[in-house]
């Protein structure tokens, strides 16, 4: 089992800090990153310009594990949001200020399973509130492929943040994505999701070829 972090934080001037939230981008993954996720990554943190962020890769052979490592270093910088991307992910550069913008505590994309039916992953509330922001759906469970969320939402969850689950009843395991859904929405958090983005969102799979 692979277990440890690659850290780097940039930390622009401090007169352009004050005009942006400090965000840690955490990265779970094993020894390897897809290279179209790369280059999703490296527009992306080159718009973000003067905006002071952290970069967590957290390796290890457990994701729930690589998501506690970059939680573990998100606050060790103070830093006010974390944001989750699987390293077999694609995004537009523009995808985390489209996220910050809302100011909610919970806010991220769903995307396509990468088998078949390739029907998107998460549960979208059957009855949406009244008072949903402008765009964004309300969820009972949304994965965590690219999510952000406030720091200060893990001060009410015990450790480990990530974990996962057996449901003994339905006799399957519910995985560290979920698992965050149901415990969060339990202390009455909100989930919310940009069905705009999500659009925008690719997942890389894999597909063998035959003649």
């Amino acid at each position: 089992m692979i277990a440890e972090a690659l850290v780097e934080s940039v930390s622009p001037n401090p007169a352009a800090a004050a005009n942006f939230p400090h965000v840690a981008v955490a990265i779970p993954c094993g020894t390897m990153v897809h290279a179209d996720f790369a280059i999703s990554l490296g527009s992306m943190m080159h718009m973000l310009g003067e905006m002071p962020m952290s970069l967590v890769v957290g390796k290890s052979s457990i994701v729930a594990d690589a998501r506690n490592m970059g939680l573990e270093y998100a606050q060790k910088f103070n830093a006010e949001y974390i944001l989750f991307i699987d390293s077999d992910m694609t995004f537009p550069r523009d995808a985390l200020l489209k996220l910050l913008v809302r100011n909610v505590d919970i806010v991220g994309a769903t995307y396509s399973r990468r088998t078949a039916p390739f029907n998107f992953l998460g549960d979208i509330l059957p009855e949406q509130p009244a008072d949903a922001p402008k765009g964004l759906l309300e969820m009972a469970r949304i994965p965590t492929g690219f999510l952000l969320v406030k720091t200060r939402v893990f001060e009410q969850l015990k450790r480990p943040y990530f974990r996962f689950r057996v449901d003994e009843e339905a006799g399957v395991n519910i995985g560290e994505d979920y698992d965050f859904s149901d415990r969060v929405r339990s202390l009455g958090y909100r989930i919310w999701c940009d069905p705009y983005l999500s659009k925008e969102i690719g997942h890389i799979g894999e597909q063998a070829f035959k003649l």
